[in-house]
């Protein structure tokens, strides 16, 4: 099986670089090139390739929007992001635009991007190893972030706080605490923030939820 490979950059001297780093390999096919994303949307739509090859930063249409519009026409072409940038940002909005492999122009040999292509050829993902570490520490942050939110229990709360969290789920409004409690509205306003912060409430909702949960107030 020879596998079709569509190649995206806006720059020329990296698409022949790339198409000479795959000429003479049996199984890969160079079936056409674009220097934009909206250009390589309309060939792949003419004639869908087995891999599209691309930047993730061009004009008129970047990668990650062409993997987005090829997802969204049901397009049955693998994406692989070939790019000089590997931050987070771009590199998980391109797998959520459903790329299917990242690599990066630094660091890529022959020998890896071919076993990129047949990878994904086969269904299956394909990041760099400098990739890879990027995605694990962020992994890692998110996992350590959340094992540390598990641990803060209603022992966390001072005691104003937690009678300003009682209140507030027993439905006063902050000039009723305020006034309850003896303290100004921004006093009250000041509280509420630190409590949502260090639980990462996201609204007043999951502040009493957690109070009901906790036992702080009962219905």
């Amino acid at each position: 099986m020879t596998i079709s490979i569509l190649l995206v950059d806006d720059h020329q001297i990296i698409l022949d670089g790339i198409k000479q780093m795959l000429e003479g390999e049996s199984s890969i096919c160079i079936c056409a090139c674009a220097e934009n994303g909206k250009q390589a949307l309309e060939l792949a739509q003419l004639n869908p390739p087995d891999v599209i090859i691309t930047d993730v930063s061009m004009p008129d249409m970047n990668g990650v929007e062409l993997c987005e519009q090829i997802q969204k026409m049901d397009i049955p072409s693998k994406v692989i992001v070939l790019s000089m940038y590997a931050s987070e940002d771009y590199i998980f909005k391109a797998i959520q635009a459903g790329a299917k492999g990242y690599l990066t122009k630094q660091n890529t040999t022959k020998e890896e991007l071919i076993s990129a292509i047949h990878q994904i050829v086969n269904g299956e993902e394909y990041y760099s190893p400098a990739v890879a570490s990027i995605m694990m520490k962020n992994y890692v942050n998110k996992a350590q972030k959340k094992s540390n939110l598990e641990t803060k229990t209603v022992e966390s709360l001072t005691t104003r706080e937690r009678e300003i969290l009682k209140l507030y789920a027993e439905g006063y409004s902050n000039q009723e605490i305020a006034d309850k409690l003896c303290i100004s509205n921004r006093t009250v306003d000041a509280h509420k923030n630190n409590i949502m912060q260090k639980f990462e409430f996201k609204s007043t909702v999951d502040m009493v939820k957690f109070a009901i949960k906790n036992d702080i107030v009962t219905l």
